[in-house]
């Protein structure tokens, strides 16, 4: 309902949202459980050169 309603995601892109609010930046290296989901985003998921390479690694799946 946040993202639906509220205009500060619309003015800030680019973001991941968690308990109606923004997620807040964590790039604190943690070992990976399969248990535990990871409660903050690390500032890599949200750069726009990380996003050009999952779109070119999508495209290149799908096409195979």
């Amino acid at each position: 309902m946040f993202a639906a309603a509220s205009p500060q995601p619309a003015k800030t892109g680019g973001v991941y949202l968690k308990d109606n609010d923004i997620s807040p930046l964590d790039d604190e290296v943690r070992p990976v459980s399969a248990d535990e989901v990871p409660s903050n985003v690390a500032s890599h998921a949200i750069g726009p050169r990380s996003a050009h390479r999952l779109w070119e690694l999508s495209e290149e799946l799908l096409a195979s």
